[in-house]
């Protein structure tokens, strides 16, 4: 599970484990990246660390981490936190696409500050120095309002907030600032007592961004272990602790019978609400801070079956534990509700007549309904789920996800070449739409993403190049770099990169056969493109060759012009190479002549956009049909001529013939008359 993985991350980072030897990477030609100097205490659960020298400041303390080439790392993210001075932040120096020497290809990299001491805490097994309860409001809260503060300002979330994520910046362990949250989908890297229930419910690849109240939440967790110097759920399994958050409540869970000081429980109550309207914001917790007392906050507690739900040899007595327990076992949760117990344990244990009502009739429509029954009855329970807890996220077929999050999860599953079948079925069969129908009054929250998956169901009915799948992954993933094997080791996150990183395979390959695009290019330029390119990715599907490639260069020249550079000579000679459809669409000899000398010219000058001009001037077209016409109606006027001498001969042989025979007949006559009058004479003499 998440929590045992995560574990396990990080029991390994405490372990030095040698990094082949070789030469170093270098990042905006300043950065060196050692990759025979890793940094295991520095590493994160999916992505290492490694000294790194800045070339004009040498005595400046910096660290490296590699992304996983598996991994999406949160671009967007990088952008907002690159700079940002903030006492308890790392600072991030600069971020980017680096060759990376031991993988032999590109890799997101990471620069930080280095710290002079080490982590919080090493790994979720070990006791580690607690923080004193006198001082870890200004060690630790006041400064993390601080970074929450100015994360909101910039619209992000943090999402990895945990002690194991925590470093001393001087030697004397005063200091303490939160590290990395950009190297990997959000959340991902996170044990599952760090998580929110509704969190803690979804792969941890589709978790999703969330919101500051997430991240709040996990520094209630963390303020908890910091204090006791250890976990305290060490001996806990992911479904256990989740099953225990659900019924006894998440402050209830961690603390139990520790003794935590008086002055914190009121903060830490307020963190670890498990109802996220309810928790604490930073205003409360500002508010705290100062001095000012808040009103007491108690758990508020989901209604309790006056008799239980018996499901898989347990019995559940209230809602959203029944759930969570029926979305783990999919299959076998499908008789008990399609035959109606579900609802008569609504209608009779939990009194709830108009939730009762609700559940039959949409098992009412899964039963007369006449399409693909699977089908009907996963989306069936998927709702009924949705009924029985609003708050928890999209469940299907054993699937959680937040609704921002399968595009991470989509992405991931693509990255690491798995199954991607699970997220599509969730689009196709509109089960997002479901989710956010089940959410009452803050459904208008979320009207654009709704309307985004509408899209996206579009793009998967499309199967042409630019469409599928593949439109989906960089429409629901707008920092994701693009994924064609095309590219090989370019790494391309913006549009504006994506021409010359393919002049550069072009320029290696030399003249290839293959086009220059593939499904993974032509989505993501349909995605990145801030114009709507459809009807050309359209165009690239056509029967005629020659107008496919047409349509081809028409993008790639737009794309030239509008974003440069000005010369991009190995995509040029590709595209030269694969020209001749193109010039064979010209009826001249001497047009195609002409084109096949002026090619060369412009491939030395790498201008697509002349060679699109050049290739598809009106001019020269209207000029090639109407000489086309004209030489077409002097050929069909010679062939009528031809016919006509033609059928002029026949006509006179046929009246030759006919004469012939004629004056062939009639002096026959003449003979035979003039023979039987000398016949005749001879008889009478």
């Amino acid at each position: 599970m998440a929590e045992a993985a995560a574990e396990g991350k990080e029991d390994r980072n405490t372990e030095a484990s040698p990094a082949p030897a070789g030469p170093p990477g270098t990042l905006r030609d300043r950065y060196l990246v050692r990759s025979n100097q890793p940094l295991p205490e520095l590493s994160m659960p999916n992505s290492e660390a490694f000294a790194c020298e800045d070339k004009r400041d040498p005595g400046r303390r910096l660290y490296a981490l590699i992304c996983a080439p598996t991994m999406p790392p949160r671009v967007n993210v990088m952008r907002a936190l690159k700079g940002v001075n903030i006492v308890g932040l790392q600072q991030m120096v600069e971020w980017g696409p680096m060759t990376w020497p031991p993988l032999g290809r590109q890799c997101m990299t990471v620069i930080y500050e280095r710290p002079a001491g080490g982590r919080l805490m090493q790994n979720f097994k070990e006791p580690f120095p607690r923080i004193d309860e006198y001082v870890i409001s200004k060690k630790l809260i006041e400064p993390m309002i601080a970074v929450m503060k100015d994360f909101g300002a910039r619209g992000v979330t943090h999402r990895a907030i945990r002690p194991t994520n925590f470093f001393y910046m001087d030697e004397g362990a005063e200091r303490l600032a939160l590290g990395d949250c950009v190297s990997t989908p959000p959340a991902y890297d996170q044990a599952l007592v760090f998580e929110t229930i509704e969190s803690g419910m979804c792969h941890p690849m589709a978790r999703g961004s969330g919101t500051y109240s997430d991240d709040l939440y996990s520094l209630g967790v963390t303020v908890i272990f910091a204090l006791l110097g250890r976990n305290p759920v060490a001996s806990m399994d992911d479904e256990t602790m989740l099953r225990t958050k659900i019924q006894d409540g998440s402050y209830s869970m961690l603390v139990r019978d520790e003794r935590l000081p008086l002055p914190l429980i009121e903060v830490l109550r307020g963190l670890l609400l498990d109802d996220a309207d309810q928790r604490w914001d930073l205003d409360a917790l500002d508010m705290w801070v100062q001095g000012r007392r808040l009103s007491p906050l108690q758990q508020k507690q989901e209604k309790r079956a006056a008799r239980g739900f018996p499901f898989q040899g347990r019995e559940y007595f209230n809602c959203r534990e029944l759930a969570a327990a029926m979305a783990k076992n999919w299959d076998l949760a499908v008789p008990p509700v399609l035959e109606g117990k579900l609802e008569l344990w609504l209608r009779r244990a939990i009194e709830d007549k108009e939730r009762a009502q609700a559940v039959a009739d949409v098992v009412r429509m899964a039963v007369t309904a006449t399409a693909d029954k699977k089908a009907v009855t996963d989306v069936t329970l998927a709702k009924v789920l949705m009924m029985l807890d609003p708050a928890a996220p999209i469940r299907y077929k054993g699937f959680g996800s937040m609704p921002d999050g399968l595009g991470g999860a989509l992405a991931t599953a693509m990255a690491q070449k798995s199954d991607t079948r699970m997220v599509t079925e969730i689009i196709m069969r509109e089960v997002p739409k479901l989710w956010f129908e089940s959410q009452g009054e803050r459904s208008l929250d979320y009207s654009s993403m709704e309307s985004n998956y509408k899209e996206m169901r579009s793009y998967l009915t499309q199967s042409g190049m630019g469409f599928g799948i593949e439109r989906c992954l960089y429409e629901m993933n707008d920092s994701l770099p693009c994924q064609s094997s095309l590219l090989g080791e370019e790494y391309v996150v913006e549009l504006k990169d994506l021409l010359p990183a393919l002049s550069s395979v072009g320029t290696k390959q030399g003249n290839a056969k293959r086009w220059p695009v593939d499904r993974h290019v032509a989505a993501f330029m349909g995605a990145r493109a801030r114009s709507d390119i459809d009807r050309n990715l359209t165009n690239i599907a056509d029967q005629d060759p020659g107008q496919a490639l047409m349509a081809l260069f028409n993008l790639l020249a737009v794309f030239q012009y509008r974003l440069g550079p000005e010369s991009l000579p190995g995509l040029a000679a590709w595209m030269g190479a694969l020209a001749q459809p193109v010039i064979a669409s010209y009826h001249s000899r001497e047009k195609r002549k002409e084109l096949e000398k002026e090619i060369p010219k412009l491939v030395r000058k790498g201008s697509i956009v002349e060679m699109y001009s050049l290739l598809d001037d009106p001019n020269s077209r209207e000029k090639d049909s109407q000489e086309f016409a004209w030489a077409q109606a002097q050929y069909q006027a010679a062939e009528d001529e031809i016919k006509r001498v033609l059928t002029d001969e026949e006509d006179r042989e046929k009246e030759a013939d006919r004469i012939g025979k004629q004056t062939a007949a009639v002096t026959g006559i003449l003979i035979g008359m003039v023979t039987v009058t000398i016949v005749v004479v001879l008889t009478v003499w």
